[in-house]
């Protein structure tokens, strides 16, 4: 059975809001990233707070903590800032709603755009990067933690294949990968499945978007899945066979109009029971 969530500030960042909408379409799962007052958990301590008590309430499941470590990170200074003060923060969340670690991102690519990070010369990841990689990754092993690492255009770990590759070189326990097969489909401009076999011995969260086809430098138009470049019903079967029984949510890219997340939840619902009945 598909336990799908949601990424909650793809509703609203209004928690309570996002909560009401989300329940009312049978989601009972939901990832934290951003609260009214900013980023979570850098926002407003009583946003934090308030969230739990909701989740509590309405016996809801709180299943990831997304802080943006490292996504804008690029040197040595913000590496060291944001393990000594965003960090310590989240871990303490994540230890307090029992989440088995944080969604973290590869480090940023200097000069690079969303839109056009698929048109830049392709460049070795610096040593530099995988040794920040491997200190973090130890540092949240040891705090019984694990970082899942996101891949995203602008990043080092660009795609699910590189952020494999990525954590093989740290060589340490604490990282694994938030698989995210639209980004790397914004990345690629194709269903990069092909690339599930590398990922998949790391793989602790999933999340679900997709998208139409579109020119280097143009942000693209995001959709339901299965309505783009990607072919959730083949992820889900691969992921059904590589034992995957962790999260799955919904990260549109859209609006958070309740028929928006309806017609998102109704297409991943589609997809993976399409795989089921195969």
């Amino acid at each position: 059975m598909l336990k799908l969530g949601i990424v909650a500030d793809e509703i609203d960042r209004d928690f309570a809001k996002a909560v009401r909408i989300g329940t009312e379409l049978g989601i009972r799962r939901y990832e934290i990233r951003g609260l009214t007052s900013g980023r979570a958990p850098m926002c407003r301590p009583e946003e934090m707070h308030e969230a739990g008590r909701i989740a509590a309430g309405e016996g809801v499941e709180i299943t990831a903590l997304s802080p943006g470590l490292f996504k804008m990170t690029s040197d040595q200074a913000g590496f060291a800032q944001q393990m000594a003060e965003v960090y310590p923060v989240a871990a303490e969340w994540a230890h307090r709603w029992n989440l088995p670690g944080l969604i973290v991102f590869g480090f940023y690519k200097p000069g690079a755009t969303e839109e056009g990070a698929s048109a830049m010369p392709k460049q070795e990841v610096p040593g530099q990067v995988v040794e920040w990689l491997a200190e973090a990754g130890e540092r949240a092993a040891g705090d019984g933690l694990v970082f899942m690492i996101e891949p995203e255009p602008i990043c080092w770990a660009d795609t699910a294949r590189g952020t494999a590759d990525l954590i093989r070189r740290a060589g340490v326990p604490g990282l694994r990968i938030n698989y995210d097969p639209g980004n790397v489909g914004w990345f690629e401009q194709r269903d990069p499945i092909e690339e599930f076999a590398a990922a998949a011995p790391w793989i602790a969260n999933v999340h679900v978007k997709d998208l139409l086809p579109c020119a280097p430098g143009i942000r693209p138009e995001f959709v339901p899945a299965g309505e783009g470049l990607i072919d959730f019903g083949a992820h889900f079967a691969l992921l059904r066979d590589a034992g995957y029984t962790g999260p799955i949510s919904l990260e549109p890219h859209m609006d958070g109009n309740i028929e928006t997340i309806r017609r998102c939840r109704d297409a991943a619902e589609r997809a993976y029971f399409r795989f089921a009945n195969q």
